[in-house]
């Protein structure tokens, strides 16, 4: 074997060399600089994915807002429209991997915490609100009599209930053009009922506590809230009179102001809520 006191220095330096310049070719990377760009790509593509789930959230958005169905409150289609505005600010642009250890953990760092979760939810959720009011409307728009009936059954301040037929129709309206498909009339616990006039919920009428009249859309409804308006504060008045969807939620002028907008809300809530 040779002598090592024997191998000129400049072939010493010179291996040394070799041997640096080889570890710092791409391929010859070490252990922890791979793993380390592997979780770099791994974050990189965690966020790319939000961002095609959130692309793919708007253009959902985008075709619910542009809906033919009508939502029962007409504010939830602009509340949307923000969301997805909002939602379209939203910017990604996968960084440059780094050559460093250093500077690809905190790139990772950074990556780290980025996340559009929060904001596919919020246009999920404003979507939500969206179809929850269409399905409201839709549940209100000349419900059945039957429908009527049962949401008024449990209400406090609703106590006996009855359907008017074409015989005992106090209006005549039953079933004709620009008329009611039905009305329902209750009495209220709320109403000294001693203090009403008539024998039967429908002999009662609207003073004994209050009626449900459907009309088959939203004109008709409108236009019968319009007449009785014409004798609120009146010797006529005949109560509270609201159009929830084409349906005409009446209360009895016997009752209280404050009766009469409680007992509006709670049938009103009844009439929308989605099972």
């Amino acid at each position: 074997m040779a002598d090592v006191k024997h191998v000129p220095m400049k072939l010493i330096l010179l291996c040394i060399g070799l041997v640096v310049s080889i570890s710092l070719l791409p391929g010859c990377e070490s252990d922890e600089v791979k793993s380390a760009k592997e979780n770099l790509n791994t974050e990189i593509e965690r966020v790319e994915g939000q961002m095609a789930d959130l692309q793919s959230e708007i253009e959902a958005a985008e075709a619910l807002a542009q809906t033919e169905d009508v939502p029962l409150d007409e504010t939830v289609i602009p509340s949307l429209e923000s969301a997805i505005s909002q939602a379209k600010t939203i910017e990604f642009t996968a960084p440059d991997t780094p050559s460093g250890l250093d500077e690809i953990n905190s790139e990772i760092e950074s990556l780290k915490a980025v996340d559009y979760e929060a904001d596919i939810q919020a246009l999920k959720d404003a979507e939500q609100v969206v179809n929850d009011s269409i399905a409201q409307m839709k549940q209100v728009t000349n419900p059945s009599e039957a429908f009527v009936i049962e949401r008024l059954q449990g209400i406090e301040g609703v106590g006996d209930i009855s359907a008017v037929t074409e015989d005992n129709d106090p209006n005549g309206q039953l079933g004709k053009a620009g008329g009611y498909t039905a009305t329902v009339y209750f009495t209220s616990p709320l109403v000294d009922q001693s203090d009403v006039l008539g024998d039967t919920v429908i002999e009662k009428g609207t003073d004994g506590g209050g009626a449900i009249e459907v009309y088959a859309n939203v004109d008709d409804a409108n236009k019968r809230k319009d007449y009785l308006s014409t004798f609120d504060g009146g010797i006529f008045a005949s109560g509270s009179h609201e159009v929830v969807g084409t349906v005409l939620v009446r209360t009895s002028n016997k009752l209280m102001a404050s009766q009469q907008k409680e007992l509006e809300a709670a049938i009103i809530e009844a009439l929308t809520r989605l099972q």
